[in-house]
C-alpha cells in the first residue's frame, strides 16, 4: 500500500501526517515551536527552532507507525501564512522570522488607509493588508533595516518554503502564500506596479520564483533524510498556505464550497471558479489561488481559540476544581454539559475577540482593535463570560461570512473549537446554516498531502483528491428559532464593534505611552 504525507507547520504547532490514499490518518506527530514577544506588539521564531520540529515531528511520525520510508511516495508541505521570513542564497536565516501576529507595521497599514494605498492595491490583490502582512513587513524593514535592503543574497519565503529547502535544497514560494502579500491574483503573478504602491520596490530582489501546488521542487536530501528518516529521493511537492490545503482537507474545491477553521485564527474560505467577481468585501481579506479553475475568498479573525485559552487561563480554577470533583468528567465534558443550560446571548453580555497583539484583519483592518466583554452587570457569573466568549468568536466567525457574495448552504468546519459539539451547535445557530464537521483532525496537512498525491500522479486533479479523502463525521442543522434571536444579536454585535473603533486607536496610543513613562 503506498501513502503520502504532508507537514503542517503551523504558528505554535509543526505537525506530521502520514495518509492513506483514501484520506485516513495512519500517523501523526507534533512539536511546539517557541514565540518571542521582543515587546508585547512583537512576535517571532526562530527558523532553526521550526526546522527541528519539523525534523521530530517527521521521525516520529515515522517510527510511530509501521510504515517503512520507502512506502512514502511524495511529501508535501503547508503552514502559516503572512509575516516575513528572511533566508539567503546559501540557505542562512537572516534573523527570526516576524511572524503574521506581529504588530510593528501597524502605522504602516493606518498610513495605507489614509493615503488610499489600500482601495487602490485591493483593485488587483483582493486582499487587505493588516500589520502582520508580508507588505506591510517588508516596507518596515525598509525603513527600519537599510542594512538588509543593501543585500542581494535574501530571500523573502513563508514558513512553509523554508521547511520544504530544508527537505529539498531548493528555496522557492507559491501564489496562494504570496497572494497575501499583494500580487495580481487573478493572473497568479508578481505585479510591479503594487510593489511600487507598497513602496516596497527596493526588495523586489527578495521576491523567489513561485511555483504551482502541485510542481515538484525537488526531492528529499541525503542530509535530510539522515535527519527526519524519509528516504532519500522522495519527491518533494510545493503545497500551499494552510489557509488553502485547510479547505482542500475539509472538502473545499468546487464552487461554492466552504470552510470554516476554528483554531489560532478563525478563518473562513469560499471557493469560486469567478475570481473577478469575488472582489467583496471591499479592502479586506483575501483572494487566494487555490485549484487550478477555482480561488478561495477568505477572511480570518486574527484571534478564535486563544479568546477561550485566555478565559481558562486566567479565571479557569474553579471550572477545572468542579470538573474534577465529578468522577469521570474531564473539564471541556462538563463545561459542554453546563453551557447547554445557558440561554442565548449570555444574559445579555457581549463579547467581542480581538484579542491578537496586531489587531483585528477581518472583516475590518484595525491594527488596535482589543477584546471586550460588553453589557456586564453584578448579576453575571463566570458561566455566563464563558458562554459569551463562545458566542462571541461565533459571530466573529459571521462577520466574516456572511459579507462573502458566494452561496453558502452548508459549511465544513474544522479545528479545536468544534470538538466540543456545544459549540459546534453554537456556531451553526450562529450562522444559520447547516455545519459539517469532516472526519479526522490534521486538515492542513491533508491538504498539503493531496497536493502531493495529485503531484506525483495519484489523483488527475485536486479536485479528486478531495473527493477520494473526504467524508462527515458530524452533522449540525440551525435551530431556527435560536437562529432568529442571534440575528438580532449579530445587528448589536456589529453596532458596537463599530461604535468602538475611536477609542481603539486612543487607548493604544494611551498604552505606548504609559509603557514608556
Amino acid at each position: 500500500m503506498e501513502y503520502v504525507m504532508g507537514i503542517d507547520a503551523g504558528t505554535s504547532v509543526v505537525k506530521a501526517t502520514i495518509f492513506s490514499l483514501e484520506g485516513r490518518e495512519v500517523a501523526r506527530a507534533a512539536r511546539t515551536v517557541p514565540i518571542h514577544n521582543p515587546e508585547s506588539y512583537m512576535a517571532e521564531e526562530n527558523l532553526h527552532d521550526v526546522w527541528m520540529a519539523a525534523v521530530d515531528a517527521i521521525s516520529d511520525s515515522l517510527t510511530g507507525s509501521a510504515i517503512t520510508p520507502d512506502r512514502i511516495r511524495a511529501v508535501a508541505v503547508t503552514g502559516q501564512g503572512d509575516g516575513s521570513w528572511l533566508v539567503d542564497t546559501a540557505g542562512n536565516p537572516v534573523g527570526p522570522a516576524i511572524l503574521w501576529t506581529d504588530g510593528r507595521a501597524g502605522d504602516i497599514v493606518d498610513r495605507w488607509g489614509e493615503d488610499g494605498t489600500l482601495s487602490k492595491t485591493f483593485k488587483k490583490t483582493g486582499g487587505g493588508p493588516y500589520a502582520g502582512t508580508t507588505a506591510a513587513i517588508l516596507r518596515w524593514r525598509i525603513e527600519n533595516q537599510p542594512e538588509l535592503v543593501e543585500r542581494d543574497d535574501i530571500r523573502n519565503v513563508y514558513c512553509k518554503d523554508w521547511v520544504s529547502y530544508k527537505l529539498s535544497g531548493e528555496l522557492n514560494s507559491d501564489p496562494s502564500d504570496y497572494s497575501l502579500m499583494g500580487i495580481d491574483t487573478v493572473n497568479r503573478t508578481f505585479d510591479d506596479e503594487l510593489l511600487d504602491d507598497f513602496g516596497i520596490t527596493a526588495v523586489k530582489k527578495w521576491l523567489p520564483e513561485l511555483k504551482k501546488n502541485t510542481d515538484q521542487v525537488g526531492t528529499v536530501t541525503t542530509q535530510a533524510s539522515h535527519q527526519t528518516g524519509l528516504r532519500p529521493g522522495t519527491p518533494v511537492f510545493k503545497g500551499g498556505v494552510d489557509i488553502s490545503c485547510s479547505s482542500l482537507g475539509c472538502g473545499v474545491a468546487a464552487p461554492g464550497t466552504a470552510m470554516a477553521v476554528i483554531g489560532t485564527a478563525g478563518i473562513v474560505t469560499v471557493a469560486t471558479d469567478r475570481p473577478e467577481e469575488a472582489f467583496t468585501p471591499t479592502d479586506v481579506g483575501w483572494l487566494i489561488p487555490h485549484t487550478e479553475t477555482t480561488w478561495i475568498r477568505s477572511l480570518g479573525m486574527s484571534s478564535a481559540t486563544p479568546n477561550l485559552e485566555w478565559f481558562l487561563r486566567e479565571f479557569g480554577d474553579r471550572f477545572r476544581e468542579e470538573a474534577h470533583s465529578i468522577e469521570g468528567r474531564n473539564l471541556f465534558d462538563y463545561l459542554d454539559q453546563e453551557l447547554g443550560k445557558m440561554p442565548v446571548g449570555s444574559g445579555g453580555i457581549l463579547y467581542h475577540g480581538y484579542n491578537a497583539p496586531g489587531g483585528e484583519r477581518a472583516p475590518f483592518i484595525k491594527p488596535s482593535a482589543r477584546a471586550s466583554f460588553n453589557g456586564l452587570t453584578g448579576s453575571h457569573t463566570r458561566w455566563h463570560m464563558l458562554k459569551s466568549v463562545y458566542e462571541g468568536v461565533a459571530l466573529g466567525i459571521r462577520d466574516c461570512l456572511d459579507p462573502i457574495p458566494v452561496t453558502v448552504e452548508s459549511i465544513n468546519m474544522a479545528g479545536g473549537g468544534v470538538n466540543s459539539p456545544v459549540w459546534s451547535q453554537i456556531f451553526a445557530d450562529v450562522l444559520g446554516r447547516q455545519v459539517v464537521v469532516p472526519a479526522g483532525t490534521e486538515f492542513g496537512a491533508k491538504g498539503a498531502a493531496i497536493c502531493a498525491a495529485t503531484g506525483v500522479g495519484l489523483y488527475d486533479s485536486l479536485e479528486e483528491g478531495v473527493k477520494a479523502t473526504v467524508e462527515p463525521l458530524r452533522i449540525y442543522e440551525p435551530d431556527a428559532a435560536k437562529t432568529e434571536l442571534y440575528d438580532e444579536l449579530y445587528d448589536i454585535y456589529l453596532k458596537q464593534r463599530i461604535a468602538t473603533q475611536d477609542a481603539w486607536d486612543d487607548l493604544q496610543a494611551f498604552t505606548r505611552k504609559a509603557s514608556k513613562a
